[in-house]
């Protein structure tokens, strides 16, 4: 086998990571322009090139149709989101003790304070986890041109905000700070993607505006 025919089967290996839509649309365009510009004799992708096609079959993986930058960001936004949200959960095991010893001082030898505060725990556990994976679904299917997911990010957003101002209710501020301010700041994150989400160039790439059909009037003979 020769050392061109070498090199395109390597290049057709890198490719067949792309989705099978692209490499069908684009595929043989790309492995012409590799093939072009490799250098004589060369019989294996250059380390660059590699990278370079493993980065490009990621991003068609993620974003079959190139959205803008307001949705590009907004769902980098949500991933940051969900590491904020994972940072909260840490947050919240690491100072378990801080906020049950906090209760015990404000109601000593109370047994349904510390109870209380036990079960408000597991369930901020949960949640923090479910939220960990929310985020990271909606960025998903943003990614993916769903618009629908607009809609319920918007309603986790709503949701969100309200179990913030239950814990407010429940003395968070006082016995667990640290929960809090995380909290409200992973919120202010997902409240910009939120934002640029509906933003107009975010609107024409989730509904995009079908193009006027121009009618087609052949000649007759008469």
């Amino acid at each position: 086998m020769s050392e061109s025919a070498r090199l395109e089967r390597r290049y057709r290996r890198l490719l067949a990571c792309y989705p099978p839509t692209a490499r069908r649309e684009n595929g043989e365009e790309i492995l012409a322009v590799l093939l072009a510009c490799a250098q004589d004799g060369q019989h294996r992708p250059g380390a660059a090139a590699s990278v370079d096609l493993l980065k490009g079959a990621i991003h068609a993986w993620l974003w079959p149709s190139w959205p803008p930058r307001t949705v590009r960001t907004a769902v980098r936004l949500l991933v940051a989101a969900a590491v904020a949200q994972l940072a909260v959960l840490v947050i919240t095991v690491v100072t378990a003790g801080s906020v049950h010893a906090a209760v015990a001082h404000a109601s000593p030898g109370v047994a349904t304070a510390q109870h209380a505060v036990t079960v408000n725990l597991v369930i901020d556990y949960v949640l923090d986890s479910l939220a960990v994976v929310v985020w990271l679904w909606r960025a998903w299917r943003l990614a993916r041109g769903r618009d629908g997911a607009r809609i319920r990010l918007a309603v986790n957003l709503t949701g969100f905000a309200l179990g913030i101002l239950v814990a407010l209710g429940l003395g968070a501020a006082v016995y667990a700070p640290a929960d809090l301010i995380a909290a409200v700041m992973t919120w202010l994150i997902v409240l910009v993607a939120n934002v640029l989400l509906f933003s107009a160039a975010a609107n024409r790439y989730y509904r995009p505006q079908p193009r006027p059909v121009t009618p087609w009037h052949g000649t007759s003979g008469t």
